[in-house]
């Protein structure tokens, strides 16, 4: 299980600011979501279940900010998502995709800190996607 960090992971203010300027186009959010879900589904199996769940998860919740389904996804964290799938689709991050199980540890890292600075939204999104109240 990945364990929420109190600090960002190196360099994932890199990521954070290249996902501000992403974000300004749809076109270029919807091409990221489209390598993150590719990528994705070429990892490997059970190994990392949480991982693939959580990334899923961030997946659904940008596309329904983009399409305007859910209105509880803020700019901010619009950007921590996006930053998250871009860090994951990168394959020279802190640890190289190409050094696979260290590279796949590197990216359940971020996500943890991700998921862990947005407990409460993400719940929220899960609730509403479940058929919950947002």
């Amino acid at each position: 299980m990945t364990r929420p960090l109190d600090k960002p992971p190196s360099r994932f203010g890199r990521f954070k600011r290249e996902a501000e300027e992403i974000i300004e186009s749809p076109e270029r959010v919807q091409s990221l979501v489209g390598q993150a879900v590719q990528k994705l589904q070429s990892a490997g199996g059970d190994r990392f279940r949480e991982m693939r769940e959580q990334l899923e998860l961030a997946i659904a919740m940008v596309r329904a900010w983009m399409s305007g389904d859910y209105p509880g996804v803020s700019r901010k964290t619009a950007i921590i998502l996006v930053a998250a799938l871009l860090y994951f689709v990168v394959p020279f991050d802190v640890i190289p995709d190409f050094l696979f199980i260290w590279g796949f540890i590197d990216d359940a890292t971020v996500l943890g800190y991700v998921f862990g600075q947005l407990r409460q939204e993400i719940e929220a999104f899960r609730r509403f996607k479940d058929g919950g109240a947002s």
